[in-house]
């Protein structure tokens, strides 16, 4: 039954933001989702947002919806110059289904950030993420995700508050 309908089941919000058991995902996700992958994609854009300060924790459940959907990656611009307005403005279908892809991704962020934070390429600093990667990854599409993730990463520092790009993108920290 639906949820909602008189006899349905109801779901907790504990019970929505479990995440799960890796022998149970599907063979795919797991490859393509591992957490692994996911904490290297946020350290780069941590590292790249700003060397001091680090980016604020929030801002990490952008980078990944933006990276991993590959038409968005390839429609991001060379550099930093084309502003996240113009862009969006420029793209709009890729933001009208950026909403959903940013909720699916919520829970694998939350695992690459915890990944990350383990394993050392991640760290907390007053509420703020720093990425430690030390360097770029061989030639070929892990290269290109960790390029699109550092292009996030400056891209979202260049935003006056930590609230604009998830305004300009249509979601809510």
């Amino acid at each position: 039954m639906a949820p909602g309908l008189p006899g349905a089941p109801r779901s907790t919000a504990a019970q929505r933001h479990i995440v799960t058991a890796w022998t149970d995902r599907p063979r795919i996700e797991a490859t393509l989702l591992n957490p692994a992958l996911l904490a290297v994609l946020l350290a780069a854009a941590a590292g790249d947002y700003e060397q001091e300060a680090g980016m604020p924790w929030p801002l990490a459940f952008l980078v990944l919806p933006v990276v991993l959907h590959r038409p968005t990656r390839n429609a991001l611009p060379r550099d930093t110059r084309t502003h996240l307005s113009t862009w969006i403005r420029r793209e709009p279908v890729l933001r009208a289904g950026f909403p959903e892809r940013a909720a699916a991704m919520t829970p694998r962020t939350r695992e690459g950030l915890r990944f990350g934070l383990r394993a050392g390429i991640l760290t907390l600093d007053r509420g703020n993420v720093l990425g430690h990667l030390a360097d770029d990854p061989p030639p070929g599409e892990l290269r290109q995700l960790v390029r699109g993730a550092r292009l996030v990463g400056r891209w979202l520092a260049k935003s006056d508050q930590p609230s604009t790009p998830f305004a300009l993108l249509g979601v809510a920290p």
